[in-house]
């Protein structure tokens, strides 16, 4: 498969991918995107917010190459919960924090904003040769260039910036990780309300 090809995929997903995200927030009662079923579960309202910060995280500075839409569009502030990482690694109870008193609004308008600039970085890859992992050099670039990346742990981020060619990383971060929250998001739609939140 050309480049061409790849990429003309590759923005098919993405949309798509962001457009069942959105549908979860606009056809849901904020209680019910609040909620989580068990004390291990996330809640649907969560599962949104870390698929779309995760996004912004590994698509922003390493591939636009830009800061992330959530230091310069401030959603920090907008969303009103204070947790600036991606979730990775929250407790149950930032978790439980996070779904009560994010404002659920902004998460919308955070979505459209990480949608727009991954959407915009898809244009820089024309040449890429996708079978390589980026270059340790250009990460170590990114961690030295972007302040939200200061106190991070940067040989982390470089192993794991390495540890896979492009196109896993690309379609990871861009469709991969996004559908499997979806996913998760069905399973607790299906505990809350005894079915399937998404039927195919």
């Amino acid at each position: 498969m050309n480049n061409a090809s790849f990429l003309a995929i590759l923005t098919e997903l993405h949309a798509k991918t962001h457009a069942e995200l959105q549908n979860v927030l606009a056809n849901n009662a904020v209680e019910r995107l609040r909620a989580r079923p068990h004390h291990d579960m996330n809640s649907m309202v969560w599962s949104v917010w870390h698929s779309i910060r995760s996004e912004d995280a590994c698509i922003s500075r390493f591939v636009a190459p830009l800061e992330q839409v959530f230091t310069t569009q401030h959603f920090l502030t907008r969303m009103g919960v204070p947790f600036s990482g991606d979730g990775y690694g929250m407790s149950s109870d930032d978790v439980t924090a996070l779904s009560n008193e994010i404002v659920v609004a902004e998460l919308i308008a955070y979505g459209h904003a990480v949608q727009a600039q991954s959407a915009a970085a898809i244009a820089q890859m024309q040449d890429w040769d996708f079978a390589t992992p980026f270059a340790e050099s250009a990460i170590r670039q990114a961690c030295a260039t972007y302040a939200d990346l200061a106190n991070d742990d940067v040989q982390s981020t470089i192993n794991y910036a390495v540890s896979m060619s492009k196109a896993t990383y690309i379609m990871k971060h861009y469709y991969g990780h996004s559908q499997y929250h979806l996913g998760e998001i069905s399973a607790i739609d299906g505990q809350i309300a005894g079915k399937r939140y998404f039927t195919w």
